[in-house]
């Protein structure tokens, strides 16, 4: 029984031993009939055949597991008929194949007949169309037409009825705008801007048509004819609104704090129109100057009530100057303040809209110039100074409107002010005036702007009255200069009027207070103290004594020293002064140190006796010492006089000092000085002594060498100025 074969895929690239296996050269001959050496040859060539094939290849693989999966057995007649098999199934496919491809054919066979049976029904029908087209060829001709003026018909009425009602005001709208029965509400608003667009269109196709060429003369007239129209309507009814506004005006109550939208709405159009606008403004300051006008006289008098300030009227101050400038200034305060509250909706809330209004309007009326009522100007190197385009400011405006409405009052504030100033004798109550005017002007600046019309008022009487407080100064000073004695009192103090100057820029500067700037203080300096100053140090010159004279300068500096360093806590302005005084003082000071220390050094006898010592250091020291042994005594004797009475005379020479501590530090300061040059006269003598000692000895010993002095040792210079620095010291002390 044969035994069966191995799979086909256990054999991994190699096959079973050939002795298993029929020849491939002579299947199913036995290979005993052949000779040994054929039968050599084929095995050695099966061999290396099958030696030489390589069984890792992919595709050989696939191969034998394609047949592992057929369950094909591998027997020997399975290998004889592999080929053979394999070659039927081949056919066997190719056979199908054909009978399929000829069933394909019969129907592809079928369809070309329908095809054909298709094209001459469609050469038929397409016969019947030509001829029924040339039959309807000239109806469809004759409907195209119509159709066409049929679309054209309908495009020239459509086109109508949006040139009507685009372009054709409605004699409703003509109503509520020319119309002055009719008020003015939010239909006239609407109907104004319907119309200001109609002129703008009009405006914009006159100019496309007139560029455009082969214009139609109808239509151009056509244009120019509703142009026209809208131009007279738009006129009227910015009459109408100007006059409108204008009858509000006349019955606005600007107490009142809301100013109602439709007034604000009117004048944002009415900007549209700047000469209608501008005339308004001017009709409404008008009024307000005379409400202002007649408010503040009522408030001076007291008629109204109070005006703002209270029932008492404010001339009932005019014997306090101060108070009386206070009260007016403070009535246009508060005046300024209503007005801003009352009139700020007028322009900064709808600024932007009065802007471009007024930048439209000066198309239409190029003739119009608001430059310097609430109008910048910006710069453009293209256009001419006079051409320059100008910008709305809102806040501009307003403060200019307010300064306008109080234009009657500031004329009667500066006349009264000036009079109040003119009439008041006091400098010092001028400066408070102009000081308060001072205060005014800041917060009128703040409120209404730098280049407002009632700052630069404020700022005008600032100046009158700082000149009149000048003037009076002038004169006031003058007049203390040429009441001044030729020469100081006797006590050396200060005259009279450099106090009531100090007392006077004392008061001036803490009324002004920290805001005084340094140029500021300088000037007031050389109003009120300059003068005098001067004429005081004039006076000390004249002093024959320059200790009176520098003790002079000194009380008065001291004066001016100590009245700034009071008022320098308030004024910090005042601390270069200060400290110009205090270097004067320091200076004065040193110059009377050095006086009382020479007369120290006079009146002890050491500045001569110095000088007569340095004078003959040229002589023999033999020479020398007699001299001293001579007058020594004497310079002693004249030293202990001095000593007994020096300190209390120079107490007594300084006591027209003022200032006391001065006093004393000038005495303790000379002493110590004067100690100073005694320390070196009692070093220089010590050392004289022994030089001339010395010389002495040996002089002696040259004349008698062999014997002894017989009048003993030489007297000793020390012992002729006995005093010692240190006793000097305790006696000065």
């Amino acid at each position: 029984m044969a035994t069966t074969a191995p799979s086909l895929s256990s054999l991994d690239g190699s096959f079973p031993s050939a002795s298993g296996l029929d020849s491939p050269l002579t299947p199913g001959v036995d290979s005993d009939i052949l000779p040994s050496s054929k039968r050599s040859t084929a095995l050695t060539q099966k061999l290396t055949s099958v030696l030489s094939t390589s069984y890792a290849d992919h595709e050989i693989r696939d191969t034998l597991r394609l047949l592992d999966a057929r369950a094909i057995h591998n027997d020997e007649n399975t290998r004889r008929n592999l080929k053979a098999n394999a070659q039927r199934e081949v056919i066997d496919c190719n056979a199908r194949i054909v009978d399929d491809f000829g069933a394909v054919a019969a129907q592809l066979k079928r369809v070309g007949d329908m095809l054909s049976t298709l094209n001459s029904t469609c050469a038929s029908v397409n016969g019947h169309i030509l001829a029924a087209k040339r039959e309807v060829a000239p109806v469809l001709e004759e409907a195209g037409t119509l159709m066409k003026r049929k679309q054209e018909g309908e495009m020239k009425e459509q086109l109508l009825k949006a040139f009507t009602a685009h372009f054709l005001v409605s004699d409703e709208e003509v109503q509520y705008l020319t119309s002055g029965a009719e008020g003015i509400d939010e239909r006239f608003f609407t109907a104004l801007a319907r119309v200001k667009g109609i002129h703008k269109d009009c405006e914009l196709l006159l100019g496309y048509t007139s560029a455009t060429e082969g214009d139609e003369e109808g239509s151009s007239r056509l244009g120019l004819e509703v142009l026209e129209s809208t131009t007279r309507t738009l006129d009227a009814a910015f009459k109408k609104l100007y006059n409108w506004i204008q009858s509000r005006f006349k019955s606005l109550d600007i107490e009142d704090p809301q100013i109602s939208g439709s007034i604000r709405r009117a004048l944002r159009v009415l900007s549209e129109r700047p000469t209608l606008f501008q005339n308004c403004l001017d009709f409404f300051a008008e009024s307000r100057q005379k409400t202002l006008s007649e408010a503040f006289q009522d408030a001076l008098s007291g008629a109204g009530g109070g005006g703002g300030i209270g029932a008492k009227a404010i001339e009932f101050s005019t014997h306090e100057p101060l108070r009386y400038v206070g009260d007016m200034l403070a009535w246009m305060h508060s005046a300024a303040v209503s007005e801003k509250e009352a009139l700020e909706g007028l322009f900064i809330g709808d600024e932007e809209e009065i802007s471009r209004g007024l930048q439209e309007g000066r198309v239409s009326e190029p003739w119009a110039r608001i430059s310097g009522r609430g109008g910048r100007t910006v710069p453009d190197p293209e256009q001419e100074d006079d051409e320059q385009e100008q910008i709305f400011d809102g806040r501009k405006a307003l403060s200019e409107l307010i300064s306008r409405n109080l234009s009657l009052v500031c004329q009667t504030l500066q006349t009264r002010i000036d009079v109040t100033v003119r009439s008041s004798g006091d400098p010092v109550l001028t400066f408070k005036v102009f000081n308060l005017l001072d205060f005014y002007r800041s917060i009128f600046a703040k409120l209404l702007g730098e280049k407002s019309t009632l700052a630069e008022l404020v700022h005008q009487l600032q100046s009158s009255t700082l000149s009149q407080f000048e003037k009076a100064m002038d004169e006031e000073t003058s007049a203390a200069v040429a009441s001044f004695d030729p020469e100081p009192a006797t006590d050396l103090a200060p005259p009279a009027s450099l106090a009531t100057a100090l007392s006077q820029f004392n008061e001036i500067c803490r009324a002004r207070g920290p805001q005084m700037t340094e140029a500021e203080l300088e000037r007031l300096f050389g109003a009120i103290l300059s003068g005098t100053i001067t004429a005081c140090a004039a006076t000390a010159t004249r002093v024959p004594d320059m200790r009176r004279g520098s003790i002079y300068k000194i009380n008065y500096m001291t004066a001016l020293k100590a009245t700034l360093a009071n008022i320098s806590a308030q004024v910090p302005a005042a601390q270069t002064p200060l400290q110009r005084a205090a270097e004067e003082i320091q200076s004065l000071r040193d110059q009377l140190v050095e006086f009382v220390t020479t007369t120290f050094l006079e009146y002890s006898g050491v500045a001569d006796l110095t000088q007569e010592i340095d004078t003959r250091r040229s002589h023999q020291a033999i020479e020398r010492r007699k001299w001293l042994l001579d007058n020594l005594d004497e310079a002693a004797q004249r030293l202990d006089e001095f000593l007994s009475s020096a300190l209390m005379d120079a107490q007594e020479a300084l006591k027209p000092l003022l200032d006391r501590t001065l006093a004393q530090d000038v005495v303790a300061e000379a002493v110590e000085k004067f100690c100073g040059e005694f320390d070196e006269l009692e070093g220089l003598l010590e050392t004289l002594d022994v030089e001339t000692t010395d010389a002495e000895a040996d002089s002696r010993e040259e004349e008698i060498p062999d014997r002894e002095d017989i009048n003993g040792p030489p007297e000793s210079l020390r012992e002729l100025y006995p005093r010692t620095g240190a006793e000097v010291r305790a006696l000065l002390s």
